[in-house]
């Protein structure tokens, strides 16, 4: 059905079908439309090597066969998706998709994570006295308390944490999309949280979360699948939860308490202010729901 394929490029593809599993939290349905978009985008004779405007130029091809606005963007989605992954692999040194400004209309709100829902996660290991849960509950409390991407959380170093005397905190150095650095304060429970997980671990460690696999860290697949047994475990559907959600929690929170756009956008490390405008969207749908819930409330006092 599909023109062959390099071997490097069926494996490439293979582990992002992983990541699609594990980290977007995707159903079958939707990998499997992705991966149909993807192979069809190397059957035009594009690869991983193209840039910007080899990609606009498929963008064209898409526009130009008549196909519904919502088919292009899911087309697209998969395309930037898949350069994303691959930069985040070092499988490439720039990622042709990040300044493409084609952007749906309707873009489906991200899912998030209610405030309770995120304590029960956190406060899921108070009552634990297990050592092996220490590493989860540092990168758990890190994942909601900086929103980092799945990838800048798994791969972290010692050296990221940086001590700044002016503001008398710890912060986070992330190296970023694009090699964009950004400092990111870490509140008292994520740093304690964090002192406790590093006390345990070996002090000739380079990654902050080691292990034996391949790149020597943890790897995005392992982490999202423990994070799933433990939204079992506090009543949370393991559909609703990814890496990628509880970082939309940090955001999405963040706004509903005052937090200004700029700010949050610095944070998540986004180029673009239109990205992290979704979450506008968001916390309006929240404030409109407690208007409802309150109007509901005042017709019982009646």
């Amino acid at each position: 059905m599909y023109k062959i394929l390099t071997m490097q490029l069926e494996n490439l593809l293979e582990k992002f079908e992983e990541m699609l599993a594990a980290d977007r939290n995707l159903s079958l349905n939707s990998i499997a439309a992705y991966k149909s978009d993807i192979f069809r985008f190397f059957e035009l004779g594009y690869s991983t090597k193209s840039t910007a405007s080899d990609i606009e130029k498929y963008i064209e091809i898409l526009i130009k066969s008549n196909l519904k606005q919502s088919s292009i963007m899911r087309k697209l989605s998969a395309i930037r998706q898949f350069f994303s992954f691959i930069y985040d692999e070092k499988i490439i040194e720039v990622d042709p998709t990040l300044n493409l400004k084609l952007k749906s209309k309707n873009k489906p709100l991200p899912k998030v994570l209610s405030e309770n829902e995120i304590e029960s996660l956190l406060t899921y290991f108070n009552t634990k006295q297990n050592k092996n849960l220490l590493k989860l509950k540092a990168m758990l409390h890190i994942l909601y308390g900086a929103g980092l991407r799945v990838s800048e959380l798994v791969s972290l170093k010692k050296n990221s944490l940086i001590y700044d005397k002016e503001i008398d905190r710890y912060m986070l150095l992330i190296n970023g999309k694009a090699d964009r650095e950004r400092l990111i304060p870490l509140n008292d429970l994520a740093i304690k949280t964090l002192n406790d997980y590093m006390n345990s671990i070996e002090k000739n460690a380079s990654f902050l979360f080691p292990s034996s696999s391949k790149s020597g860290h943890i790897t995005r697949q392992n982490f999202a699948k423990l994070l799933k047994k433990i939204a079992l475990e506090v009543g949370i559907p393991p559909q609703k939860i990814s890496p990628h959600v509880i970082r939309h929690a940090f955001a999405t929170h963040l706004l509903s308490h005052g937090a200004d756009l700029i700010s949050i956008q610095k944070l998540l490390g986004h180029q673009d202010i239109s990205t992290t405008q979704i979450y506008t969207h968001i916390s309006n749908k929240k404030i409109k729901k407690i208007v409802e819930d309150n109007k509901n409330l005042e017709k019982l006092k009646v």
